[in-house]
């Protein structure tokens, strides 16, 4: 069975040739399209994604690749958390380890977390505030998350740092060649060796004069 590698895209939108340029690198996948939006509002489409800016401008594109990375690319929790968190739930629930980004320096220094299964939505996310309980907060994965962006925010400067059992795998991602060659200000967004796939240009070739 083909394994399903959805495009994350602005407005889940792509282009025909764009698609069929990553249908090309991955032959044996079948292929979705949601934005980021959409990806978290349906966890089950798949947890394989490819990052695909619009390619419309490199500043449009760093700002989506930003905003994409910031939501989904959760990394998991530390082996210490993955371990207790195994002996609770069953065989087939037990924490998923993909490649994800780095976690912050100080990550090895939690000493508690929160543990949150099923759906979490801003009622939730303001009782917890207010519990004054750890900001470590783990979630199963970034789609069973509401997350408007005010509470990205609030979230952020109360110190609320995010982990998934389930982390999404980023395959690649999908850039112009504007974008491309920006990679020094966005690489360390993303996991360490993630493929860059570059848009192939649309320009003819320039006719050299005689």
């Amino acid at each position: 069975m083909a394994r399903a590698v959805v495009c994350i895209a602005p407005g889940g939108r792509l282009s025909r040739a764009d698609r069929d340029a990553i249908a090309a690198r991955l032959p044996a996948a079948e292929l979705a399209i949601r934005s980021i939006s959409g990806y978290c509002a349906a966890p089950d489409v798949g947890s394989r994604i490819l990052i695909c800016a619009a390619g419309t401008s490199a500043s449009r594109d760093l700002d989506f690749l930003r905003r994409a990375a910031e939501r989904l690319l959760w990394p998991a929790p530390s082996s210490d958390f993955r371990d207790a968190i195994a002996g609770l739930r069953t065989e087939t629930a037990r924490p998923r380890l993909a490649r994800h980004r780095e976690p912050p320096p100080d990550a090895g220094d939690t000493v508690a977390a929160l543990l949150l299964e099923g759906r979490i939505g801003p009622a939730r996310m303001r009782a917890l505030l207010a519990s004054g309980g750890p900001r470590e907060w783990i979630a199963e994965s970034p789609g069973h998350v509401e997350l408007p962006g005010r509470w990205a925010d609030r979230l952020a400067r109360a110190g609320v740092r995010w982990s998934a059992l389930e982390p999404v795998e980023l395959v690649a991602v999908y850039a112009a060649p504007a974008l491309a060659r920006l990679s020094a200000r966005w690489s360390r967004l993303l996991p360490p060796r993630t493929p860059v796939w570059v848009r192939p240009s649309s320009r003819p070739p320039r006719r050299r004069r005689s």
